[in-house]
């Protein structure tokens, strides 16, 4: 009986460290999710003084920082973009008095290091009878290429009111954690797929070959550059058009580097690009037009 009773005290401790253990490891995986880097920004269109928007738009600056709150309160990390826009107002000074064209909500994104980037978008809407109602728009974006991935909209309802901060504060307290699954979710898609980086390559108007010209290899352009981008397009995911004039190339690239476990930086890959062209086509030279952290653009010279 006592041998009896032992055994069933065995199985139960192994039935229970089992559970135990699959607990453990279940913990452990949502532990090691990477949590993004947000950064919470005013919805601007071109030709939009945003400093103007936010000194003369209570509505504005009261959403952001709400946007900003909700995500604190869920365990996100956050990037301040109010003091990173004031602390970039200099640079951008310089930037004008240079004949500089910037776009300061993109400039601030990129200082900060965000991963993501969160428009807020709120307006109010007049109905007759003196009604209002206050729509909120919330868009995630990829900070580095801009490309989105998740949005919501919410609504404060009609009222008969001319107190629109009310009303947005009403349409604030919609924002639901599936908008916040959403991002971690887009996240998650983005480290594990990599983000989209453009390049593009271009004959200059002095140039007697384009991407089917043959190279030192013997092979044409083309061809080089697929078996470049086979061995550099983050999960062998790319797209390469060719014409008499460009090379037009879509790529993914990781969103961290895995050895430094920092942020992937475009210029690991546009030096050797150089230097792998001007090895293919050594009597031109291959000169940058522009590098950005979405694009890169190279002309054959």
């Amino acid at each position: 009986m006592k041998k009896f009773i032992g055994i069933i005290l065995s199985c139960l401790l192994i039935v229970f460290q089992g559970n135990a253990q699959t607990e453990s490891a279940t913990r452990g995986s949502a532990n090691n999710v990477r949590q993004p880097n947000v950064i919470v920004v005013p919805y601007t269109t071109e030709g939009q003084d945003v400093r103007q928007i936010l000194d003369n738009n209570l509505m504005i600056l009261n959403a952001i920082s709400k946007v900003k709150e909700e995500f604190n309160n869920r365990g996100f990390n956050t990037k301040d973009f109010i003091t990173l826009l004031k602390a970039n107002k200099n640079d951008a000074f310089i930037s004008a008095s240079k004949g500089i064209e910037n776009d300061p909500v993109k400039d601030v994104v990129l200082a900060s290091k965000a991963d993501i980037e969160i428009f807020v978008r709120i307006s109010v809407n007049q109905h007759p009878g003196g009604v209002a109602e206050v729509n909120l728009v919330l868009e995630a974006a990829e900070a580095i290429s801009g490309d989105s991935f998740a949005n919501s909209s919410y609504t404060s309802g009609k009222f008969r009111t001319a107190d629109s901060l009310s009303l947005a504060t009403r349409a604030l307290s919609q924002i639901d954690d599936d908008f916040f699954t959403l991002v971690q979710n887009g996240f998650n898609m983005i480290m594990e797929t990599g983000r989209n980086l453009k390049v593009l390559i271009e004959f200059g108007p002095n140039c007697t070959i384009n991407a089917y010209s043959e190279t030192t290899t013997g092979n044409d352009l083309e061809i080089e550059l697929t078996n470049w981008l086979d061995n550099n397009a983050y999960g062998g995911n790319y797209e390469i058009n060719s014409s008499e004039q460009v090379i037009d190339i879509s790529m993914k690239v990781p969103l961290y580097d895995q050895i430094t476990n920092k942020p992937y930086a475009i210029n690991k890959l546009r030096a050797p690009l150089i230097k792998l062209l001007n090895s293919l086509i050594p009597d031109y030279k291959v000169q940058t037009t522009k590098n950005t952290g979405q694009q890169i653009s190279l002309r054959f010279e």
